[in-house]
């Protein structure tokens, strides 16, 4: 009977909640994006909603409850296909162009003529939030006016500063790095908005203002710390899964006939295989000289040819990174610096050899530079010395493991998993009917308003006021003292 009454208050004990209808819609063609995204829909579904999702990379494993819109073949995949060649001599006008045209317009553009996504215009299925990404484009916020229902954003780097402004976050450039400006291709985004949702849908400037909440893949333990409004929330980490045990092919890899692994890639865009013959034998030679087994993430017949590879570098076509990474005998991590590996690396303590090529890259390998986790090499200066000089530096030098040791406890260390409290916001919101309540004011006030444009110009009246009023009775009481004195003279 005890037993009973024990079963029954657990189950008392329990949360309940109704399932939500829940639309994620992802244009962006980049794998490296929606791994984050990915994890964070299927956990949805996991918890019983009921969760859409528009994507260019359907899995084949999904949970109950997550059905998938395939984008497939409506634009090209960004996926191990980019040669090093596209960045040669990328200015920041190149990446804006980049952001807000290609990754912007464009994928706004293609994906709203897919058939999932017309169908979206005349469902009769109700949903309860929209998730979407913040990066070139905003024009899938209008599915959120669409259907009326509160939107929760979502953006894989650091945070950009057309994000925050749109919940009022302090973004104060003097010790807020970020490596992007608004973009100039909102006029365009608006353009193709109105004639997929109507004339009559609001602008994308004021669609964003109807953002609930926003979840950044930062952490103030590696990112600058910064103030946040309550609906600004950091899930730095979220895609990490826990590191599970290698197949019986990667651990003999990484255990037989090595003093440790020196681990190399540059991301699922960019191809190795297309860097300058120079480089890369500047590379080969250096990993030559190190009592260490090289894991390089390429294709080895697609190298150049005439290249000397060493014997002690191996090439793999794909490996579990996280898995690899967190493995003992990983003693450095070479990469191009994203911010998805360099979370990983500092999850599992590895100190990084840098090799920036474009993007939030240079900002991120900097930031390790300064917290002793990493040293950069520009990709221009690759050679033999370069590689050698920084390698035996943070393979030698203990700070760099120690320093990578203390950034890994930091980031771990929060109350909740960065999923866990994804996952909880997200419902938040769907609780509390898009919870206004995160909203501050100061979001929704005029600039003038905000910096106090114009209390200062009425102080500055006033005072200027005050000013002449001053100068004024100062020359009367001048003057009135002086005729006083005249007259007594005379």
């Amino acid at each position: 009977m005890r037993f009973f009454v024990y079963f029954f208050v657990a189950i008392c004990a329990l949360p309940f909640y109704d399932a939500a209808n829940i639309l994620g819609v992802f244009p962006l063609p980049g794998k490296s994006h929606f791994v984050m995204f990915e994890r964070l829909m299927k956990r949805l579904a996991e918890k019983g909603h009921n969760v859409d999702v528009a994507t260019h990379f359907p899995s084949k494993e999904v949970p109950e409850g997550y059905n998938q819109l395939s984008l497939v073949g409506s634009l090209p995949i960004m996926v191990s296909n980019l040669s090093i060649n596209i960045f040669d001599g990328f200015s920041h006008y190149d990446m804006v162009h980049f952001m807000t045209k290609i990754c912007g317009v464009d994928a706004c553009a293609a994906t709203l003529q897919t058939p999932v996504l017309q169908n979206l215009k005349t469902t009769k299925k109700k949903y309860d939030l929209l998730v979407t990404e913040i990066f070139g484009s905003d024009c899938m916020l209008g599915f959120g006016h669409m259907f009326n229902i509160p939107t929760v954003s979502l953006v894989s780097s650091i945070p950009l500063p057309w994000a925050t402004d749109r919940i009022g976050n302090p973004d104060n450039p003097s010790y807020i790095p970020n490596y992007f400006v608004p973009s100039s291709a909102r006029m365009k985004s608006n353009q193709i908005a109105r004639e997929f949702f109507g004339p009559d849908i609001p602008t994308l400037e004021d669609l964003a203002l109807n953002t609930s909440l926003i979840l950044f893949n930062s952490h103030f333990s590696i990112n600058n710390a910064r103030p946040a409004v309550p609906n600004f929330i950091e899930v730095g980490g979220l895609h990490i899964k826990e590191p599970k045990p290698l197949s019986k092919y990667f651990e003999n890899l990484l255990t037989s006939n090595t003093k440790g692994i020196i681990y190399l890639t540059m991301g699922s865009m960019i191809m190795t295989e297309t860097f300058d013959p120079d480089k890369l034998q500047g590379l080969f030679d250096a990993f030559a000289e190190l009592p260490y087994k090289v894991l390089w993430k390429a294709n080895r017949e697609r190298f150049p040819k005439g290249l000397t590879i060493p014997k002690n570098i191996h090439f793999e076509n794909w490996m579990p990174q996280i898995d690899i990474l967190c493995h003992p005998n990983v003693k450095l991590f070479v990469s191009h610096g994203g911010l998805m590996g360099s979370q990983e690396a500092v999850y599992c303590g590895v100190p990084r050899l840098g090799i920036p090529l474009f993007a939030d890259q240079v900002n991120n390998i900097r930031a390790a530079e300064k917290m002793g986790l990493a040293v950069k090499v520009e990709y221009k200066e690759i050679n033999k010395q370069t590689i050698l000089t920084a390698a035996r530096k943070l393979l030698e030098d203990p700070k760099y493991k120690q320093n990578s040791e203390r950034a890994s406890k930091e980031f771990k260390d929060r109350p909740l998993s960065p999923l866990d409290t994804a996952v909880f916001w997200v419902e938040y919101v769907i609780r509390h009917n898009g919870a206004p309540q995160l909203r501050i004011v100061g979001a929704d006030l005029p600039w003038y308003q905000y910096y106090l444009v114009d209390v200062a110009i009425i102080l500055f009246i006033s005072f200027f006021a005050f000013l002449t009023v001053l100068v004024f009775v100062t020359k009367f009481i001048i003057r009135f003292i002086y005729d006083g004195r005249k007259e007594k003279h005379d």
